[in-house]
């Protein structure tokens, strides 16, 4: 099972980082699509036409859809043909070839009718555009109505035509209710109401249509440019002749007429729009005038690349800059990622020596196992298919930090040895509050303890931390000072940081004590050697030695048989052992041997000290011809 693991692992990775889709999708861009299935005469609406004694018109669309196509969602083209509102179909020249040339491409095209007629007057031709502009509005409330038996996406509606077709285009983008032409209320010739803009042909769709994502505009004109306005947004790309005399490339008439009312072309269209910093091309003709592309084969290339690479840039989406770090450790891990988009399919690539451990779709989080500098990439595929632009992003694996040092000390003193590697800055914590930068500080502590020193090391990008414990200390301090009252010797030694104050009487006795100070009572008179030593938890260790002559002056005898004891603790509580107690003297004296007190103690085996002051003391207990001294220390 253990050795199953890590090739388990390695297969989960392998597996995740392998685990990608296919972005590469040529939708759009080129013509993916062999065929295309046409759909003839479906019925969208049916509308007054022009005329006081006319019957009700059913208007008719053709559909193009790329065959065999399987994606559920798909922009939509409308083409609306051109005639001066007077004459045209929708399957003339030139129009069932550019909506093939889109099909192909993965688009979703309709050809549509809509009303001709007009009486030649300026009012009558204004009606006639409005007429257009509400069948039109009425193809496009039918096709989102069954958006889902057409799989057509709502959100990519666009809108395209030849002349007349594009006069109705632009103004269904950019005109409103409160645009609407007095005519359109009726006048004496045509005394009867058009309606509102979706109030004619159906009332599907909520009687309104999607916003239009831009629009192909092929010589059309529009009646103010004033209408365009920033609110509206939407992109257009222009073809027209600059020599057109029937639709003006810039300014004037339509077919130089004064009857018709004066139009803008497509170089102030641009102009407006350009100046409003909406999205736009005008690619002119130069040198020809209306409908060229019908004797000039060429042309029809001309317009429909351009037409597929502008509408290929609302298409695609628009993927977000590759965030992450710019530097990263080696060895270390790092996440790159970009806004996610609801239906988008992301793949990601690395150049040089990485892994990638886990791919979330819009972010991976990668390995670096090399130095160098290394590129991330993603190319994102929306749920229309169409793939964006690719990104890249630039990252710089610098090798990684180790921190380590070694030490050595000399009592306080600790010299710090660096052996940190690929490390430029350092940090130093001691463990009693104080902090270096130095490369190999020397510290010299206070006092001894045990202290953690940690190391922090960094080359700007990459850090490392390395942490120990060591127990500094100076070397404790021998040396004592003594009194001698008669066998008892009083011996005073200088507190210092010793595990034990070790004594050695020099008459066979020794004491090892946590106190400094410490007192011995010699069984006889005579000269001896003391000695005291003192060693530190490191094992530092220090021997004083001095020469004492005990001798008997006055004060206190002392004496010691078996049967005639006693025992005091440190909380100054005391019993006695002998035969009999008829009365006992305790004597008690100071480390001078001066008496501080005496009592009486009588009928009982025990006795109390804890009346005394913290100190060493010399405590004599008496019983007729019988005496016992002990030294007693009250802690």
């Amino acid at each position: 099972m253990k050795s199953f693991l890590p090739l388990l692992f390695s297969f989960l990775i392998v597996s995740t980082a392998s685990a990608q889709v296919n972005c590469n999708s040529l939708r759009y861009q080129q013509p993916v699509f062999d065929s295309v299935t046409l759909t003839e005469g479906i019925k969208f609406a049916t509308a007054t036409p022009y005329g006081l004694l006319a019957q009700p018109q059913d208007l008719f669309l053709d559909f193009y859809e790329p065959t065999g196509d399987t994606l559920s969602k798909r922009p939509l083209i409308i083409f609306q043909f051109g005639g001066g509102f007077a004459i045209g179909w929708r399957s003339e020249p030139v129009i069932p070839d550019f909506c093939r040339f889109f099909a192909r491409h993965g688009y979703a095209v309709a050809s549509i009718d809509y009303r001709l007629g007009f009486n030649i007057d300026s009012q009558s031709t204004v009606r006639a555009m409005y007429r257009a502009m509400q069948d039109e509005r009425a193809a496009i409330r039918f096709l989102s109505a069954n958006a889902t038996q057409y799989r057509i996406d709502t959100n990519f509606i666009f809108l395209t035509g030849t002349s007349a077709g594009c006069f109705s285009a632009l103004g269904n983008c950019f005109m409103s209710e409160a645009d609407r032409p007095a005519s359109t209320y009726g006048y004496t010739l045509e005394p009867n109401d058009l309606g509102c803009m979706d109030c004619s042909g159906n009332t599907l769709f909520g009687q309104r249509i999607p916003k239009i994502k831009a629009i192909i505009n092929q010589w059309g004109a529009i009646l103010d440019t004033n209408l365009i306005d920033l609110a509206d947004n939407i992109p257009i790309i222009s073809f027209h002749g600059d020599q057109d005399l029937l639709v003006p490339y810039e300014y004037g008439f339509p077919f130089q007429l004064p009857v018709f009312p004066p139009v803008y072309g497509s170089k102030p269209i641009h102009e407006r729009l350009t100046n409003l910093g909406i999205l736009n091309e005008l690619r002119p003709l130069v040198g020809y005038g209306h409908e060229p592309e019908l004797l000039n084969a060429h042309l029809n290339d001309t317009i429909r690349n351009y037409s597929r690479d502008f509408l290929f840039q609302l298409l695609k989406p628009n993927t977000s800059a590759i965030s992450g770090p710019s530097v990263i450790c080696k060895g270390k891990q790092a996440t790159y990622s970009v806004s996610p988009t609801a239906g988008s399919k992301y793949c990601w690539q690395l150049s040089g020596s990485g892994t990638i451990i886990q791919n979330n779709s819009h972010s991976i989080t990668v390995l670096w196992s090399d130095t160098g500098t290394m590129q991330v990439t993603v190319k994102e595929l929306n749920y229309l298919q169409a793939e964006g632009t690719l990104q890249t992003f630039t990252t710089q694996v610098v090798p990684d930090v180790k921190a380590n040092f070694g030490f050595v000390q000399n009592e306080l003193e600790v010299l710090l040895s660096n052996w940190s590697v690929n490390a430029e800055n350092y940090y130093w914590s001691f463990g009693d509050g104080t902090i270096s930068t130095d490369t190999n500080p020397i510290k010299n502590y206070a006092t001894g303890g045990t202290y953690p020193i940690t190391l922090i090391a960094d080359n700007n990008v990459c850090s490392d931390t390395f942490v120990t414990s060591f127990t500094v200390d100076s070397c404790p301090v021998a040396g004592f000072t003594y009194q001698l009252t008669n066998f008892n010797g009083f011996f005073y030694a200088q507190p210092t940081n010793t595990l034990a104050y070790a004594w050695y009487f020099g008459d066979g006795d020794s004491a090892k004590v946590m106190f400094h100070n410490v007192v011995h009572i010699y069984k006889q008179a005579g000269t001896y050697e003391v000695t005291l030593k003192v060693k530190n938890a490191l094992g530092c260790e220090e021997v004083y030695t001095q020469t004492i002559t005990v001798t008997v002056v006055s004060g206190i005898a002392s004496g010691n048989e078996e049967k005639f004891t006693f025992h005091c603790d440190q909380a100054g509580n005391c019993r006695l052992r002998f035969e009999e107690n008829e009365g006992i003297l305790v004597e008690v004296f100071d480390v001078s041997g001066k008496k501080t007190e005496e009592l009486l103690v009588e009928h009982t085996n025990s006795f109390s000290l804890q009346h005394l002051a913290i100190g060493n003391y010399i405590v004599r207990c008496t019983a007729g011809n019988k005496a016992v001294a002990k030294p007693v220390t009250r802690y």
